[in-house]
């Protein structure tokens, strides 16, 4: 484990104190659990997208270039704004 310092609003301190005597454990296992299940989530997101990155390593070929992707969404926009120009001129 590593040890951090965090600063917080002497209200919210002495509101975890007061929480952490009542459920008879440590404040800082009451920080610990809020933090991990604030970011459960995006950590779970961010191990996803490790694991999709180093399966396209593994591929290169599978894997769509920048540029390829750029060209990709510039063609997107152009569509987006060719049928507005045609709904406009409709009206």
């Amino acid at each position: 484990m590593v040890r951090t310092t965090i600063y917080l609003p002497e209200s919210l301190h002495s509101a975890l104190k007061h929480l952490a005597v009542e459920l008879r454990c440590p404040m800082a296992d009451l920080l610990r659990k809020a933090v991990k299940s604030t970011y459960r989530a995006e950590l779970g997101e961010l191990r996803a997208a490790q694991k999709a990155w180093k399966a396209r390593l593994k591929r290169p070929s599978k894997a769509v270039s920048a540029r390829s992707q750029a060209s990709m969404k510039f063609r997107e926009t152009r569509q987006r704004r060719d049928r507005l120009k045609i709904l406009i001129a409709s009206e």
